[in-house]
């Protein structure tokens, strides 16, 4: 009786601690407060979204997570507290504690042995991850806007490749590769992941996996030769339905620039168009490798070259006119 007073007493606490810590403001970097202040009602803002439930025996810390971290004894300690970029545990008046790479039960014995050994003998510590850490990670190769991408500790591969922009058209989906800091390197396939929808081509990322989508391998050549960082435009004019400029894409023709502008309207004509490189036409076929700054010019067709903007009807009426005129003037 007295042993099962005992649990449900330590129940009680451990509920009214994690209870307590979930109540402190997210946006406060690190506070302690008391258990008189009964009257203030603070409430935890939801800032992340995930798919499930954290485990805390998988779930591995790092810099930027936001730690909750109670300790009860004769004097109540309620702390917020963020992993700092070292990735240490600074508690005030405690010191600091090395918890980065291990998952948030470590983490929490760990904290609670260093309290143990240096302060509270028998003190209560219940250690809680309140928010979840952002870092960036960098994706290589045939996506649409490759570089360092911000990411949670929650996300996957799937969601980094769609803040890269997207799958480049020439990508090679079922090659892309992970490789870890650890060493160890994972190949998956999302085309795969869309076909059957198995995890295990679509993993949680990690921070410092650094992702490659290679490119098709007959387009490889072509791809390394046109590749390039600068920003300028390609710019497409003439008869089309939205002439305008647009981002340069490595592996992209002239063809798929002038879809992206809508097409060659109803008085083009893509028979004759022209390319033009720093002010000179250069000769063009469909497998031109385009550069940034070219001016891709669609002319207009033969129909309205020599009648302008009058319809077949009105031509023909026209003629009509002038030959009834001139059989008039004849008779």
């Amino acid at each position: 009786m007295r042993k099962s007073m005992l649990i449900n007493s330590r129940d009680i606490i451990q509920f009214v601690a994690f209870s307590f810590i979930v109540s402190i403001l997210m946006g406060q970097n690190l506070q302690n407060l008391g258990f008189e202040n009964k009257d203030k009602v603070l409430r935890l803002p939801e800032t992340f979204v995930i798919e499930s439930a954290i485990d805390p025996q998988t779930y591995i810390l790092g810099p930027g997570d936001k730690i909750g971290l109670s300790i009860i004894t004769n004097a109540n300690m309620a702390y917020v507290m963020t992993i700092t970029p070292t990735g240490y545990l600074w508690i005030p008046d405690f010191g600091e504690i090395h918890i980065s790479g291990i998952d948030i039960k470590s983490a929490e014995a760990k904290v609670k042995q260093y309290i143990h050994e240096n302060r509270f003998k028998s003190a209560d510590v219940i250690l809680v991850i309140l928010n979840i850490r952002h870092f960036k990670n960098q994706v290589i190769g045939a996506v649409m806007n490759p570089g360092f991408i911000t990411i949670s500790s929650v996300e996957r591969l799937t969601d980094i490749i769609r803040k890269s922009g997207g799958l480049h058209k020439l990508a090679d989906e079922d090659n892309i590769s992970i490789s870890r800091s650890s060493g160890n390197r994972i190949i998956c396939s999302l085309q795969s992941f869309h076909f059957d929808g198995k995890l295990i081509n679509n993993p949680i990322l990690k921070e410092g996996d650094i992702i490659r989508v290679p490119f098709k391998e007959e387009y490889n050549k072509e791809i390394e030769s046109s590749i390039s960082h600068k920003q300028t435009l390609v710019f497409v004019t003439g008869f089309v339905v939205r002439p305008s400029g647009h981002k340069f894409i490595s592996g992209y023709n002239a063809n798929d620039y002038i879809a992206m502008s809508g097409g060659v309207n109803d008085l083009g004509s893509l028979k004759k168009l022209s390319i033009y490189r720093n002010g000179k036409l250069i000769s063009f076929d469909d497998r031109n490798i385009l550069e940034p700054g070219d001016q891709i010019d669609i002319p207009a067709n033969i129909e309205y070259r020599m009648l302008g903007n009058m319809s077949i009807l009105q031509t023909l009426t026209a003629m009509m006119t002038l030959y009834l005129t001139y059989q008039a003037a004849v008779n």
